[in-house]
């Protein structure tokens, strides 16, 4: 390189560094902007989100400026860089009192020296307006229509939630207050970990439910008992039990009926004797896993309640009503079980039994049991490191689907849409009483 060339490089390089100095001491010098920040909460401590807060020189006047709380209740207000002096912060939301926080003297100047300044906690009381009537009344209807059958569970939710966005968009023009969500707010209610996991568990019990697992589970409880029904009904008990912790009970029971009423007819007993205790053994054991019943899933998700922690705060429990159970169905149904008329099954019908009770896919089983093993790892060690059980479902689920390649449409329409669809609105619904206020009013009631 030339003497001129380098001499021109370093004039270049020096006035770059020149630059950069004087844009970075103009950046130093300018001061930052002043900060209010607080919490906005109702009288349950609960965070209020998506309020609006303004900062004004009065509770009328036009606000200097806006900003909304957080799910936490948090929110974040800049200041104008001319502060006049008296100022305002007001808080408000639908379905809860106006609450206005005047700064005193001290907070201004502090503002004024460019520093930032916590606001005390704004406790919003509750408002009693005519959604709350509303919505509470969609709600014990759509509650007493499930009760007395009038409309499918479903179809009752699904009602009630177009009737809550109904209400807010097609009343308020008309009376304001009429008001309960907009849709966004809506949809913010439903708990898609609960709706994802049961979609994925759908799933994956519709690929394993092809292989004729139970079945073979229930002509095998069969020849272990050796035809003795005293020991055939607790063998059943137990294997439907076990089924329910990790499936739906409903999808348990359809599997479990077909081979347990065969069973019974070719010994000559009323099927009852041997499907009501499975049924009573389907709800108890089920309700031992986070994944057993739809009803876990929204406690857990609700409380923050994790797999292990269902696990051993109600297997002990759980066993000793199964001990429970097996001896009150023992006595109940003593006089079918224990009866010498029943000797056992023809040859002839225990070959159909066989038939029927044998695994028709062994390929896929073995590829589910090595998905559902890990999904079971997953579920005990997900909370160690922040693994929602959806993620796990989804995850186990699309494993399945991709290793067995089954017919898709197939899977997909296995899953209950209608349920889903049945927690979505619910989900909506109840979100609506929250929104407005009736679950913390039960609250102050029974507190």
């Amino acid at each position: 390189m030339t003497k001129p060339a380098r001499s021109l490089v370093a004039i270049l390089l020096g006035s770059c560094l020149l630059l950069a100095l004087l844009m970075g001491r103009s950046e130093a010098d300018e001061p930052l902007q002043s900060l209010l920040t607080g919490y906005a909460g109702d009288s349950h401590g609960v965070p209020v989100r998506d309020a609006d807060v303004t900062l004004r020189t009065s509770p009328e006047s036009e606000p200097l400026s806006k900003a909304s709380t957080q799910a936490d209740g948090r929110y974040t207000l800049p200041v104008p860089d001319s502060i006049p002096h008296g100022l305002t912060v007001h808080v408000e939301r639908a379905h809860f009192d106006q609450v206005d926080i005047e700064l005193p003297a001290t907070t201004i100047d502090a503002l004024r020296s460019g520093q930032s300044v916590v606001l005390p906690d704004a406790m919003l009381p509750r408002r009693l307006t005519p959604a709350f009537w509303v919505a509470t009344l969609i709600f014990i209807g759509m509650l007493v229509i499930i009760a007395t059958g009038k409309l499918h569970n479903t179809l009752a939710a699904l009602v009630g939630a177009a009737l809550v966005f109904a209400t807010s968009y097609l009343a308020p023009p008309i009376v304001k207050e009429l008001y309960i969500f907009d849709f966004s707010t809506g949809l913010s209610y439903v708990d898609w970990n609960v709706i994802f996991l049961i979609m994925g568990m759908m799933i994956v019990i519709a690929v394993v439910e092809r292989t004729g697992i139970f079945q073979w589970m229930a002509y095998q409880a069969y020849r272990i008992s050796g035809g003795r029904l005293w020991l055939l009904l607790p063998i059943l008990m137990v294997v439907t039990g076990v089924a329910s912790a990790f499936l739906d009970n409903v999808t348990t029971m359809l599997l479990m009926t077909p081979i347990t009423i065969q069973i019974a007819l070719a010994m000559g007993i009323n099927p009852l004797a041997l499907l009501m205790p499975e049924v009573m053994a389907s709800n108890v054991v089920g309700i031992s896993t986070l994944i057993g019943t739809p009803t876990n899933i929204l406690i857990g998700s609700y409380a923050n309640i994790t797999f292990n922690d269902f696990l051993k705060n109600l297997t002990p429990g759980v066993l000793l009503a199964m001990v429970g159970l097996i001896i009150y169905s023992e006595v109940i149904y003593r006089r079918q079980l224990w009866s010498k008329e029943h000797t056992g099954v023809s040859p002839m019908l225990l070959e159909k039994l066989a038939t029927r009770g044998r695994i028709t896919e062994p390929g896929h089983l073995k590829k589910a049991a090595l998905v559902g093993a890990g999904m079971l790892i997953l579920f005990v060690v997900g909370e160690h490191i922040h693994l929602q059980p959806a993620v796990t479902a989804l995850m186990g689920a699309t494993a399945l689907l991709v290793w067995i390649r089954p017919d898709i449409e197939e899977m997909i329409e296995a899953v209950d849409w209608t349920t889903l669809v049945f927690f979505i609105c619910l989900f909506v619904v109840v979100g609506a009483i929250q929104e407005v206020g009736l679950i913390s009013r039960i609250a102050d009631v029974i507190g």
